[in-house]
């Protein structure tokens, strides 16, 4: 896991020139039981009025291949709602549980 989790920040790295600047954070979301893939969320952080480092955003997850370490994004829902419905994979919430929301301003 360890060793997946440094390829997929290495590729994240590439999709974004700003990883550093906007705090990017991976979290496990599934791990290679039927599918042979880790994947990991990648989202930036800011720091609230309190200090605190929230998440402002979010991607699609980056998959490591568990044989070859290759790495990409996930292509779509499709991709996504077929990984969420094989059990056997351990996935973490999609929504990342320690980020406070803020209410939607205005009426309409």
């Amino acid at each position: 896991e360890s060793e997946a989790r440094r390829l997929a920040e290495e590729f994240g790295r590439t999709l974004t020139d700003r990883w550093d600047e906007w705090a990017f954070k991976l979290g496990l979301w599934a791990t290679p039981a039927v599918t042979g893939v880790y994947g990991f969320t990648w989202y930036p952080t800011a720091k609230d009025e309190e200090g605190r480092q929230i998440r402002v955003g979010g991607n699609w997850p980056i998959l490591v291949d568990q044989d070859t370490g290759s790495c990409r994004v996930a292509q779509g829902p499709k991709e996504m709602a077929a990984l969420r419905s094989t059990s056997e994979v351990r996935t973490a919430r999609w929504r990342d549980a320690t980020a406070r929301r803020r209410p939607r301003l205005g009426g309409g």
